[in-house]
């Protein structure tokens, strides 16, 4: 048996479907409160072909909420984080480590593309590359208690957010989220980013998924746009 077959075989998963995963390639852009989640997620699903993109650096801010904020990786680029970690768990995987994504950024052959940035302006700049390069998106966000996961394939994002020019692109205002928002917000990305390759129901826009860890009924369903 491969390292990698000891490693992932306790996922309930095919040997067909643990093999799509294997192959296929996730792009993360922004490595913050959701995108650490991301990361983790897909890395202990057994993904070896990773893109992330940040330009930031770790701060202590970071660290109630961030999976890959640590003292080691203080004041250290996210992306070199994301690396070292990636590579801690899994010494063979492909990870493509870039800064701050715009519009001229190079998504090449990802798969699928899971945001993890806090703007809607910037959100919008992921949307749109994913759709250029006719890739499904996955929208995720999180705040305070609450979080939404949804994935785009055909329907637009502007339509979804009632987008009716570009938004003006600002330095984010990180509003305060506790850790299990951002985590589960992550984390249900990432299950969803995995449904959509091995071929399992997963949420799509309009439809959205939905929590607040402070209701009583912590998640539902509500349509976009």
């Amino acid at each position: 048996m491969s390292f990698y077959s000891e490693k992932f075989q306790r996922n309930p998963l095919t040997k067909a479907q643990q093999g799509k995963i294997r192959k296929a390639s996730f792009a993360i852009v922004g490595l913050g409160g959701t995108g650490g989640f991301m990361l983790e997620n897909l890395i202990r699903m057994g993904a070896e072909k990773l893109m992330v993109f940040d330009g930031d650096r770790f701060e202590l801010s970071n660290f109630n909420r961030q999976a890959l904020a640590t003292d080691d990786f203080l004041d250290m680029p996210k992306v070199h984080a994301a690396l070292a970690r990636a590579k801690a768990i899994n010494k063979e995987i492909s990870i493509t480590a870039s800064g701050h994504f715009d519009e001229h950024s190079d998504l090449g052959s990802a798969s699928i593309v899971l945001d993890g940035t806090d703007s809607i302006a910037s959100k919008f700049s992921v949307a749109t590359a994913a759709r250029k390069m006719k890739v499904p998106y996955v929208f995720c966000s999180a705040a305070s208690s609450r979080g939404m996961v949804s994935i785009f394939t055909n329907y637009r994002f502007e339509k979804a957010f009632q987008i009716q020019e570009l938004p003006e692109h600002k330095h984010p205002v990180c509003a305060d989220t506790l850790c299990p928002a951002a985590s589960l917000a992550g984390t249900l990305a990432a299950s969803q980013a995995m449904n959509y390759v091995i071929r399992k129901p997963f949420v799509k826009a309009p439809d959205a998924l939905f929590f607040d860890l402070f209701r009583k009924d912590i998640f539902w369903r509500a349509r976009l746009g």
